[in-house]
């Protein structure tokens, strides 16, 4: 036996040069906490393909090994070679260290911010090889850009070039709006070998953007190449081709596994239906789970309605938390993996968990299931999905053991990156404002515009997509709203107001976040329609489905939706901004977060319009 072990992450590690003859039979991977694995104490470890089976023969192979469930190194304190047969026993070992630090991804901060509008989030060493960069930006227009590394102080001409999001070296940079990539180290490179990673137009040896390596990390080895198989439950089934779900009952609990190729920031839903004769989404009794940065989540929640929660999720409407409703949190031993692009997150919940917010799950039934993909807020919360079950599915969680499942393919990539559609622009020569709901445009839409992901809505005004208003102060402006005055719809139910808070949702502040927002005409204890008016429900609706992703103009978008109103009247705001209002507010729903966009408050006879355009077109 021979072979280096590394660890990879707290349940996971690396075996390169693994050798074994595979001369004794019966041999397994073991790992315990005992002082040393001669008294055979422990648990086994399976083998790189997730099985518990004899090993066989190894030549020079390099492995990753995942420890079982409720195991870690922090736990064990020798993995070892094992043969079962009593007078073979210990065959190798390895010792962990005692004070181990496990390797963690690093946090190195943003791009700097040097040329052609190259900005990002924190990028992330996630492994060895690999740089994780969020909502990068850059305008495309360096005629010989890529990736860049090298080993100099600082970026320079003397480095290499390293393979975008696309595995290419050939192709220069594309431009990026805002999303999500991971990008590899070419060969046998690793961070430990490089001092910068730049954005470098080679021609004009120009740095449009780096960030640092630090000289002290302790990431993981990279993985990547390696099928590393999940722990499979007894049963698992499609629910489409980025999405599955696996299970096993024990003694009165459902462990289940909710495995998805999703984007960062996403959630995964699953669970039971709220009605009882198909699959509907109001009702349902769910899990939300997700990656919260590197904890995963399996939270609780109950579909009360088709909207947001509203004041704290008090009451049953809305998408809520269990424990915002009055019930608990059932989920328990919530545990989960991100490799090689595949999302997994295990949990437990009872399947009676006398919980008045939740369904009993009968294992002899076929249940129908809800679920859904979408983006989690910056609150933390579900918002509304982007993808979600077609027609009616049901799961019998009793059955015998039927594992349904194929491998979920990690190359498919993440969705080709999208022009998005310039912001529009409403002048301070416009003093009337028709205030709708409609949808928000998706990529090229409200998350391009304003950087967040939207609920589904937003509000439009004078046929625009959340523009950007720029009033006058001592100026009186008319606000004409329609976006629903039936509190008992809560999905159709979105006053209108005006605030310096760029989320939203005045009901579903604390009573000490309220006192500190700038809110129009209000007072901020009770709803007053004089400063949230609602009016009758309009809304802008595309009737062969969502065209965001195809239309390349937003006129093009624009002609393919339907604008219908209930009848009622519209409600008016009429409001003139002082010298008391702030240079930047917005207008948002009362009730909903994630609707609205800016206003810009300027001074009167201030000459603001000169360098600003709005739209035209046709």
């Amino acid at each position: 036996v021979a072979g280096t072990v590394y660890a990879v992450d707290a349940d996971r590690v690396q075996i390169v040069g693994f050798s074994f003859d595979g001369s004794v039979s019966d041999v397994q991977f073991r790992a315990g906490s005992t002082d040393s694995p001669d008294g055979g104490a422990g648990v086994v470890v399976p083998d790189e393909q997730g099985r518990a089976t004899p090993l066989g023969v190894y030549d020079n192979r390099r492995i990753v090994l995942t420890l079982p469930t409720g195991t870690t190194l922090d736990s064990v304190t020798w993995i070892a070679v094992w043969g079962q047969n009593v007078s073979t026993g210990n065959i190798g070992h390895v010792a962990i260290p005692d004070g181990l630090v496990i390797p963690r991804p690093r946090n190195i901060g943003e791009f700097s911010r040097r040329q052609h509008q190259v900005r990002s989030g924190n990028v992330i060493i996630t492994d060895a090889k690999t740089f994780h960069i969020p909502n990068l930006y850059y305008d495309g227009f360096g005629p010989d850009a890529f990736f860049w590394a090298g080993t100099t102080d600082r970026p320079s001409s003397r480095g290499f070039k390293v393979p975008d999001h696309r595995g290419s070296f050939d192709r220069r940079l594309p431009r990026y709006t805002g999303q999500t990539i991971d990008i590899t180290l070419p060969g046998d490179v690793t961070v430990y070998d490089i001092k910068w990673l730049s954005m470098w137009c080679i021609r004009f040896t120009a740095n449009f953007g780096e960030v640092f390596i630090p000289t002290d990390l302790n990431v993981p080895p990279y993985v990547g190449d390696i099928t590393s198989p999940p722990q499979e439950l007894g049963n698992c089934e499609e629910l489409n081709d980025d999405f599955q779900v696996s299970w096993e009952l024990q003694s009165g609990n459902l462990d289940l596994q909710l495995a998805g190729r999703v984007a960062d920031g996403d959630y995964m839903a699953f669970g039971i239906s709220g009605c009882a004769d198909r699959t509907c989404m109001v009702g349902s009794d769910v899990t939300v789970a997700w990656f919260d940065i590197d904890t995963p989540r399996a939270v609780d929640y109950t579909l009360g309605a088709y909207s947001q929660v509203r004041d704290h999720c008090s009451g049953t409407s809305g998408v809520c938390p269990d424990d915002r409703v009055g019930g608990t949190d059932d989920n328990f031993d919530v545990t989960g993996t991100r490799i090689n692009g595949i999302t997994r997150i295990k949990y437990s919940r009872p399947i009676n968990t006398g919980d008045t917010a939740d369904k009993v799950i009968d294992p002899a039934q076929n249940m129908f299931i809800s679920w859904a993909i979408g983006p989690i807020n910056p609150s933390g919360l579900a918002a509304k999905h982007h993808t979600r079950a077609q027609g009616s599915v049901q799961l019998q969680f009793g059955r015998s053991p039927s594992y349904l499942c194929s491998m979920i393919d990690r190359d498919r990539g993440t969705p080709a990156p999208v022009t998005p559609w310039p912001a529009n622009v409403i002048n301070d020569d416009v003093t009337t404002f028709t205030v709708r709901i409609g949808p928000t445009g998706g990529r090229r839409g409200y998350e391009a515009i304003t950087g967040q992901p939207g609920w589904g809505i937003a509000w439009w005004v004078n046929d625009l997509l959340i523009p950007e208003l720029t009033l006058a102060r001592g100026q009186n402006y008319t606000f004409i709203v329609e976006g629903g005055d039936d509190p008992s719809q809560p999905a159709r139910y979105h006053p209108f107001y005006i605030t310096d808070d760029p989320i939203g949702g005045f009901v579903q502040k604390t009573a000490a976040e309220k006192q500190v927002r700038f809110v129009t005409s209000c007072n901020k204890q009770v709803y007053l329609p004089r400063c949230s008016p609602a009016g009758r429900y309009c809304e802008y609706t595309s009737p062969g489905g969502d065209t965001s992703e195809t239309s390349e103009t937003f006129a093009e978008y624009y002609r393919t939706l339907n604008l219908t109103c209930e009848s009622g009247r519209s409600a008016r705001l009429s409001w003139t901004p002082d010298h008391n209002t702030p240079d930047l507010v917005y207008y948002q729903c009362y009730t909903h977060q994630y609707l609205g966009w800016k206003i810009n408050v300027v001074d009167a006879g201030r000459n603001i319009s000169s360098g600003m355009m709005g739209r035209l077109w046709s």
